[in-house]
C-alpha cells in the first residue's frame, strides 16, 4: 500500500483508480466497480483493488446525487463530479454502491484486513467511520 489515508483523495490506490479507470470509462467504469464488490458474496474475499475501487466509486456516486464528501481541494471535487451527469442517470446506482459498500468493512475484505493489519487501531477506527459514513449519506439518498 503507498499513501494511504482515510480519504480517497488521501490515498494513492484511489487516486490511480480514479486516473485509469474513472476519467476514461465513466459510468461504465462506476457501475463495473460496484458490480463487482455488490456481487462478491459475504463468504468470498473481496480483493483490496476490488474494494478500493468500489469504495472510490462509492463515492462518485454519492456526490453524483447530491451528498459529497467534505472536500477541502476544489480541484478534487471537479474531479469527483466529471461524470456525475450520467452516473446520476442511473437510478439504480444508490442500491449497488450501498450493496458494495457493505462489503468494504466487512470479514473477507482485503482493503478491511490491508487497513488493520497497516494501521493503528486509532487509525482503523476511523477509516471505519468513514465507511459508515458514506454508507449513511448513500441511504440518506434513497
Amino acid at each position: 500500500m503507498g499513501a494511504s489515508g482515510v480519504g480517497i483523495f488521501d490515498d494513492d490506490s484511489s487516486l490511480d483508480w480514479i486516473e485509469d479507470e474513472y476519467t476514461a470509462g465513466g459510468e461504465e467504469a462506476v457501475r463495473a466497480a460496484l458490480e463487482e464488490a455488490a456481487e462478491t458474496k459475504a463468504g468470498d474475499f473481496l480483493d483490496y483493488d476490488a474494494g478500493v475501487a468500489a469504495r472510490t466509486v462509492a463515492e462518485v456516486v454519492a456526490a453524483s446525487f447530491g451528498a459529497p464528501p467534505e472536500l477541502a481541494d476544489e480541484d478534487a471535487m471537479d474531479t469527483l463530479m466529471e461524470h456525475a451527469e450520467s452516473v446520476a442517470e442511473d437510478d439504480d446506482m444508490i442500491p449497488l454502491a450501498l450493496r458494495a459498500v457493505s462489503r468494504l468493512a466487512a470479514e473477507n475484505s482485503g482493503l478491511a484486513e490491508a487497513w488493520q493489519e497497516a494501521f493503528s487501531d486509532a487509525d482503523t477506527a476511523h477509516w471505519k467511520a468513514a465507511i459508515e459514513g458514506l454508507e449513511a449519506r448513500l441511504k440518506g439518498l434513497q
